[in-house]
């Protein structure tokens, strides 16, 4: 039994207004899926059901979309209002440093080539921002997670149901790829958070084990059916992220040492045996995409020509997602010889938008959130906690080949409202969550009898204990 003042330092298990949550995971999957879902989408050339030219969904040009992104900025207004949401907690660099990117993206409306464009999109990232931080500040990290898995198995089963009604669920053809109501690399992030929230939830869970398991097994199905490259290294790459923090240096050198033992080993026995295996790694490295493989490489004569337009303008950019102009998107696309309205690259695009300070403060903000959530998932093993350190991992791998984690959109609604609750929220109702220096080389330490220092102020990197 806990003393008094040790029973202040358990971590907040008291359960979550279901209602609001419930309606948070209505509104925003409702919400989304009116805005960037499209049922004949596995009919369409390229699964793309609209002009390149044409700007992202989200963007706001569309008045409709543009008042159902609303709704979730009006609910997270309602949320952050509520008396009985955590106390606010804005010390450290981190809540410093993305109030500094808001304001920083605010103010490019004053230099942006196109302001009008830079308002609407500022319009949508606020919605965000505001749903994100009241999702924050009345949610656990864990209710997080549900939200993520719930939105995305809804997402999922649209899709197959889709595919399914317009007879383009064809696993077994050659060359498919499923898209569901979204482009097969959508669909590949998505079911990178549905496999991501399901991990988690089932490492936790104290009932439906098996069933979160199943759902794991059934989004990794499909995420391979995406064919989706990215998504699935930055699935693999988020996976060794948390064994990493969770694991001593021990086994972390132990671990790598038989890896390159059993490659090298690998690799002996096929030269001995002469096999070709060369052939078969970069199959299965491309997911059996070989006839796209130049899609890959033709990413570097993009990236050659759009660092000319970003030195143009280093420190400032073109202003909020203002670059991707129709003289722009006609220029580039000509130069390319393929039609083009984004860099395949969130640093650059995020660069082109709001410059080489912006880009550093928002990158900064996400390797210090990833930080936080390590400090809180080793001290506490909230799984909430890795499912946001999952995400932020997955979100900077693929925004080496992906635009999509740059900008407004569900998937940067979910990471961010993890990323909120650990920059402006303290950890419980109330009273903070403590939680004990972390030694990064040892393993988890989820005793809340040993927890001294606030996880929400708590410094990174963290000192080690003797």
């Amino acid at each position: 039994m806990f003393t008094s003042d040790e029973a202040d330092l358990i971590p907040d298990t008291s359960i979550t207004n279901r209602r609001l949550l419930w309606l948070a995971i209505v509104v925003v999957g409702v919400v989304y899926f009116f805005v960037a879902h499209n049922f004949q989408v596995s009919r369409y050339e390229r699964f793309a059901p609209w002009s390149d030219a044409e700007g992202t969904l989200e963007a706001g040009q569309n008045v409709a979309k543009g008042l159902a992104l609303s709704l979730i900025g009006m609910l997270g207004v309602c949320l952050i209002l509520r008396r009985d949401g955590r106390p606010w907690n804005l010390t450290g660099w981190l809540p410093a440093l993305m109030i500094f990117y808001l304001a920083w993206a605010a103010a490019s409306v004053l230099w942006s080539i196109n302001p009008g464009m830079t308002c609407k999109r500022l319009a949508v990232l606020m919605f965000c921002v505001f749903g994100a931080i009241g999702f924050a500040r009345q949610f656990r990290p864990r209710d997080i997670a549900v939200m993520a898995m719930t939105i995305m198995t809804a997402y999922l089963a649209i899709g197959i149901a889709a595919e399914v009604a317009l007879g383009t669920f064809r696993p077994w053809s050659s060359g498919y790829r499923f898209a569901g109501t979204v482009h097969p690399n959508t669909q590949g992030a998505q079911l990178t958070i549905l496999c991501l929230a399901s991990f988690c939830l089932a490492r936790s869970a104290t009932r439906g084990r098996r069933w979160l398991w199943a759902l794991f097994a059934v989004g990794l199905v499909f995420l391979i059916l995406t064919r989706s490259r990215t998504s699935c290294a930055a699935l693999a790459i988020a996976f060794g992220v948390l064994w990493l923090v969770n694991t001593s240096t021990r086994t972390r050198v132990l671990a790598a040492v038989t890896a390159g033992f059993a490659v090298s080993a690998a690799a002996l026995v096929a030269a001995m045996l002469g096999l070709d295996v060369d052939d078969k790694l970069a199959e299965m490295a491309m997911l059996g995409r070989q006839e796209e493989s130049e899609s890959l490489s033709g990413r570097v004569p993009i990236w050659l020509e759009l660092t000319n337009y970003a030195r143009a303008r280093p420190l400032q950019g073109y202003g909020y997602e203002a670059f991707w102009t129709a003289k722009h998107i006609e220029a580039v696309s000509e130069e390319q010889q393929w039609p083009l309205r984004e860099a395949h690259n969130a640093y650059l695009d995020c660069t082109l938008s709001v410059g080489l300070v912006g880009a550093a403060a928002l990158l900064l903000s996400v390797f210090l959130s990833m930080q936080r959530a390590a400090a809180g998932y080793r001290a506490t093993g909230e799984m909430g906690f890795a499912f946001t350190l999952g995400m932020l991992a997955f979100a900077v791998v693929s925004a080496c080949l992906e635009s999509g984690v740059a900008s407004p959109n569900l998937i940067t609604l979910i990471a961010g409202s993890g990323a909120a609750m650990l920059a402006f929220c303290k950890a419980g109702c109330g009273q903070p969550i403590r939680v004990q220096p972390i030694r990064w080389g040892g393993s988890c330490t989820a005793d809340p009898r040993n927890h001294h220092e606030d996880w929400a102020a708590v410094q990174l990197p963290p000192q080690r204990v003797p």
